[in-house]
């Protein structure tokens, strides 16, 4: 499977954003001090870029078997 430069970024992201959610809670496994939103937050954008691939992906896929544009 060949990704274009957004969908790469856009892998680099969720990838980044899922690191980042772990690092969130092995801070507060271990009793650091952390931010109540920090999480959520890190997971909206994960989840987003998440969602955007995948809709990249099913836009691809459409127009490979020549369905209508969508």
């Amino acid at each position: 499977m060949r990704l274009t430069h957004s969908e790469q970024m856009s892998v680099l992201a969720s990838g980044t954003g899922l690191a980042l959610i772990v690092l969130f809670f092995g801070a507060l496994m271990l009793g650091y001090e952390t931010s109540e939103w920090l999480a959520e937050v890190i997971a909206c954008v994960a989840g987003y870029e998440f969602f955007s691939f995948g809709q990249s992906q099913y836009r691809s896929w459409k127009r490979r078997r020549g369905g209508p544009r969508g």
